[in-house]
């Protein structure tokens, strides 16, 4: 049997590599191999001696569903879990394991693929905004480091494929025109069915290219603007019909949260599923509701929830000097040092900037993700899908002088 995915994989590897070393110097070159060695070092280690922490839930299951799916085909032939299934990703590795076989190298080798693809994804989009070379390598240097991705990168998760994607969709978003024609890209179209197809709380990527392509201003005063109150008022069309559908009310977890009496989505059935989720002993769940009104009591809580997707966990809530505590002190310092640097660089900044709105895309997504996070682990594996976008704002502020504007290299 010929590895063929696993040759495709390596092959991937060394062109982006390749591609990275001719684009942008042999410094960030050199950060990217040496992440790429981690990434399977760690897949290995995981196969040899894990699971490793935070790889030994969803993980194992969907190897295993990927595993049997694979011997199920070799059988009575080829079915796919259907996509509302938990563990649909697991038809991806059942194709791998089906044309390779199992063996330990195959997942970490396609996932570095992805996520080594994800960081040339974020290296292209930082030389679209004019990012120096020097703050280039250093956002190489924050990827590579980031023990999240790391793992994510090596173990059989969806983190990888989702990485590459979100970075895909956001590189090739800014490098086109603010203009309604955007929404129509067949590259940016199916990159979010894609994204959707890995986890269904990525459909909001739809809302993000709308108000790209609308030219949706992030400043109040800008929001006053005929068009961007007909971008928010598509916007709002679109949330409402979407929610509201059947192919949205039927999925699993969305039919949980409806309330019995009117079949809509309510507060308190959001509440319910979340402390129904939440175990362990870093598990957390919604604020009690506050005032009774529906509306304001959601919005407290999206802002909670997101501060506790980005932030947690809590100093106050750390219980141990563990290893597993380390690594979450080591993520929460990046996030925060990041934040921190990506909010002073956008003072002052238009509202209509690509820069500010990549910042609020990163907000908006981290809203979305908040609502459905019930614990520190899960809070660090959804905040890493995003740190893609929030390193490339801390450093795109960092122009490079010696790049000619646009006016200049203009024709006369």
């Amino acid at each position: 049997m010929i590895p063929f995915f696993f040759i495709l994989s390596l092959l991937a590897i060394l062109v982006i590599l390749q591609l990275i070393g001719k684009g942008f110097g042999e410094r960030i070159f050199y950060v990217t191999l040496a992440s790429v060695a981690a990434k399977l070092m760690i897949g290995l280690l995981n196969k040899v001696a894990g699971p490793l922490p935070g790889a030994d839930v969803d993980a194992v299951t969907f190897e295993v569903v990927g595993i049997e799916l694979a011997q199920t085909w070799s059988i009575s032939g080829v079915e796919f879990l259907a996509f509302t299934d938990r563990y649909a990703y697991a038809n991806i590795l059942a194709v791998l394991f089906y044309v390779d076989g199992h063996n330990i190298a195959l997942v970490p080798m396609f996932n570095t693929a992805l996520t080594t693809f994800a960081a040339f994804n974020v290296y292209v989009a930082a030389r679209t905004l004019k990012v120096a070379k020097k703050y280039i390598y250093l956002i190489a240097i924050v990827l590579a480091l980031n023990p999240i991705i790391t793992l994510y990168s090596a173990v059989p998760m969806r983190e990888a494929a989702i990485y590459a994607l979100i970075t895909l969709f956001f590189r090739v978003l800014v490098s086109r025109p603010r203009r309604p024609i955007v929404i129509a890209n067949p590259i940016l179209l199916l990159t979010i069915a894609a994204a959707i197809y890995l986890h269904v709380g990525l459909a909001p990527l739809v809302l993000v290219l709308v108000a790209y392509g609308f030219n949706l201003s992030v400043s109040l005063k800008a929001l006053l603007r005929v068009r961007n109150l007909a971008g928010l008022g598509l916007l709002l069309i679109i949330v409402s019909v979407a929610l509201n559908s059947a192919v949205i009310l039927e999925l699993p977890r969305m039919a949980k949260l409806l309330d019995p009496d009117t079949g809509a989505l309510s507060y308190s059935a959001l509440e319910s599923a979340q402390e129904a989720k939440s175990r362990g002993s870093g598990a957390y769940t919604y604020p009690s509701a506050l005032t009774g009104i529906t509306v304001i009591d959601a919005a407290i809580t999206g802002v909670y929830m997101t501060a506790r997707l980005i932030l947690s966990p809590f100093p106050w809530e750390l219980r141990s000097a563990s290893g597993t505590t380390l690594v979450k002190l080591f993520d929460l310092a990046f996030q925060i040092g990041l934040n921190l640097l990506a909010i002073r660089g956008l003072r002052g900044r238009r509202g209509d900037d690509r820069r500010v709105f990549l910042y609020a895309s990163y907000l908006f997504m981290s809203l979305i993700f908040g609502l459905n996070t019930v614990n520190d682990g899960i809070a660090l594996r959804h905040r890493a899908k995003f740190i893609w976008i929030l390193v490339l704002v801390a450093f795109s502020l960092r122009i490079d002088r010696r790049q000619p504007s646009a006016k200049k290299q203009a024709p006369t």
